[in-house]
């Protein structure tokens, strides 16, 4: 059996890892802790013969925050998230991160970048991003003589 290596996926695990157990600012006052600044959602990326597909679980973020934008073989996905504040509670752990989130993705030449399509529900962020026309397999007509 061949087993492949990608030291892509072995760092992304890594800064999840990171993001997931080093807080970037600590209440001390209510001896929390509270994450701010950028968190890293799971994410998976999957390809079918029509499309490239990526997945971004997201829950409890704004629509209005919600941001995908594309420049030429890029797309860019930024979002925030917001504690749900609450009177006379006393928070004891908080375990979602909250702030901003940033995560760029360089599409292969094969999908149409300008088409892409994205939709937002139940929490999940789904792009699709069909292949382009000019790789997609074509039936060539044989002309006889």
């Amino acid at each position: 059996m061949i087993q492949y290596w990608n030291p892509f996926e072995e760092l992304e695990d890594l800064q999840r890892r990171v993001n997931r157990n080093v807080p970037t600012a600590t209440n001390h006052a209510n001896n929390q802790q509270a994450t701010h600044g950028t968190w890293a959602p799971a994410t998976d990326v999957v390809e079918d013969e029509d499309a490239l597909y990526i997945y971004v679980d997201m829950p409890d973020v704004d629509d209005d925050s919600l941001d995908v934008s594309t420049e030429q073989n890029h797309i860019a996905i930024k979002a925030t998230r917001h504690y749900q504040e609450t009177d006379n509670q006393t928070v004891h752990h908080r375990g979602r991160p909250k702030g901003t989130f940033a995560r760029n993705f360089n599409i292969p030449n094969q999908f149409d970048v300008a088409s892409v399509e994205a939709t937002y529900k139940r929490g999940v962020l789904q792009l699709r991003i069909p292949r382009a026309e000019s790789v997609k397999a074509r039936k060539v007509t044989i002309n006889h003589s």
